[in-house]
């Protein structure tokens, strides 16, 4: 009788500790085997959304790093990484939930039939992944020989308490969030570092050993952004920025206030935590209790959410428990959350956008950073954000989300399409008067353009006078700059922000009330149908 296999079939946790399913089968008596297993897909590969076909070299650079620190982290302790790729298998779905699920039940076809095999998975929250999950398990459950069981890997709390907690919904406001956050008990402790794991069973060979693949091996990855990111994936580094931002620097951690932070300096002014956060090289609980630390430690005034360090992690909850209640959550149509508002449809300027030829430079440095880096701060996020969507081009948000998925080390499904519903006026928050301007938000704490310099070297030489304005540069300053505006660097696309954000106030205004007259009749309706029936 062969011996019972366990296998870890990885998303979000790759990392040695705090990792419940790990943990577990640590302790699962002998005899027994085990395997780490972690599939790509060749349709769209470290991708979170199966519309997103191709994420750029940062993401995938730092997602197989994540993988190669992890397998060093087993091999280390007598195990390794087994990673699929689904064009070893006999795939041809053009869906990658299909490919994906089609792998795992092809590798664990090989097994024989009297092996006991038990597949550990994590909870996910974000619908393409729960599409997924289902999938796996309609294909792999049917075999008599395979059971499943379910861990919490990647919250605070389970979702679940917090809706049991708001009625089944979720709360309309951060702060009604928070108090039932408050209303709970602190997040469990973490859990022991795993040092021990069952060994692994005899696998058959295949033409890649298992191995985790190179970058060139992949296919539909967009060659053309990312590349010169400022992180190295993994477990090893999550807690060695931990250590360094928090850990040792508590008073910092304590008195952090986002809002304070710099979307322009030339060294990021946040802890850069949130690649690591998202792909699970770190524990969002090992995080919550080491800032938990740090505010004891430290004599001076802590800040307080939404602001602090702790708020940003309540605010990632709160996104996670939307994008896990909220049908159609990334979309405008069929979504309860999202106000219906006519965007315009412009392809081109969408490209301008995505490819930082806007015009206005504080806009375009923005997304050169992202493009080459795959990262930009947060409030670098909502300016950008601001400008495509009711600030200045009046594009749809969801065309924002997939660039942003695309191109993002951190992209987070919930996190991301939260906040471009947030800052297009589209739901969660709903002052569109409020409008981030391209000229003068980046001036307020870099008045000398510094990272415009930087991004844009076609500016390099512009004048402070102009940095952010080069189309009011008299010709003669633009020729001694080396830069002519519209031959050097682009036109704007946009003639005047003040004027078309007024109108797009306008149109945004209009939309609202469209909507409200729109789920008002559907209101009366449904009220005549019950009457009738």
């Amino acid at each position: 009788m062969p011996s019972p296999l366990s296998i870890h079939l990885l998303h979000n946790s790759l990392r040695l500790h705090d990792n419940p399913p790990l943990h577990a089968i640590s302790e699962l008596p002998e005899p027994s085997t085990f395997i780490s297993l972690y599939i790509v897909t060749s349709k769209s590969p470290f991708s979170q959304s199966s519309e997103v076909n191709k994420v750029n070299k940062s993401r995938a650079n730092f997602c197989l790093e994540s993988l190669e620190d992890f397998d060093s982290s087993l091999k280390a302790i007598g195990q390794r990484l087994v990673c699929l790729q689904s064009k070893d298998y006999e795939t041809d779905s053009p869906d990658p939930d299909v490919e994906y699920a089609e792998t795992l039940k092809a590798f664990v076809g090989q097994f024989p039939s009297t092996t006991d095999i038990t597949i550990y998975y994590e909870r996910e929250t974000s619908a393409p992944t729960l599409r997924r999950w289902r999938m796996v398990l309609d294909e792999v459950v049917i075999l008599s020989n395979v059971s499943t069981k379910l861990f919490e890997t990647n919250n605070l709390h389970p979702l679940d308490h917090y809706l049991a907690k708001s009625k089944g919904s979720p709360p309309n406001s951060y702060g009604s969030f928070c108090k039932i956050f408050n209303s709970l008990a602190p997040p469990s402790p973490c859990l022991p570092t795993v040092t021990t794991l069952p060994p692994p069973p005899t696998l058959t060979s295949t033409k890649n050993n298992y191995d985790i693949p190179k970058l060139s091996d992949l296919e539909n990855i967009d060659q053309t952004t990312g590349g010169s990111g400022s992180f190295a994936g993994g477990e090893t580094e999550a807690l060695k920025r931990l250590e360094l931002t928090i850990v040792k620097n508590f008073d910092w951690a304590a008195t952090f206030e986002k809002p304070k932070t710099s979307p322009n300096s030339l060294n990021p002014s946040t802890t850069l935590l949130s690649p690591y956060v998202k792909h699970g090289c770190i524990s969002p609980r090992l995080f919550y209790h080491k800032l938990s630390e740090a505010y004891e430690k430290s004599t001076k005034p802590n800040s307080s959410p939404p602001v602090s360090l702790h708020g940003q992690l309540l605010w990632r909850e709160y996104n996670y428990l939307h994008g896990y209640a909220t049908p159609n959550f990334d979309r405008m149509v069929g979504n309860p959350s999202a106000r219906q508002i006519q965007w315009d449809d412009d392809p081109a300027l969408l490209k301008a956008w995505k490819d930082g030829n806007t015009g206005y430079p504080f806009i375009d440095a923005i997304m050169t950073q992202l493009n080459e880096t795959g990262w930009i701060h947060h409030l670098a996020r909502h300016m950008v954000a601001c400008f495509l969507t009711r600030g200045d081009l009046y594009l749809s948000w969801e065309e924002g989300a997939k660039v942003f998925e695309e191109r993002l080390v951190d992209a987070d499904w919930s996190i991301n399409n939260f906040n471009w519903q947030w800052l297009s006026c589209t739901a969660h928050f709903y002052q569109y008067f409020r409008c981030y301007s391209p000229i003068a938000f980046g001036k307020k704490t870099d008045p000398n353009g510094d990272y415009i310099r930087k991004w844009i070297p076609a500016l390099a030489k512009m004048p402070k006078k102009y940095i952010y304005e080069p189309w009011e540069a008299p010709l003669v300053v633009q020729q001694a700059a080396s830069c002519i505006v519209g031959e050097h660097y682009p036109s704007r696309i946009v003639e005047n922000h003040t004027t078309t954000s007024k109108n797009n106030m306008s149109r945004i205004a209009e939309s609202y009330k469209l909507h409200k007259e729109a789920v008002t009749a559907a209101a009366a309706s449904s009220k005549k149908r019950k009457s009738s029936s």
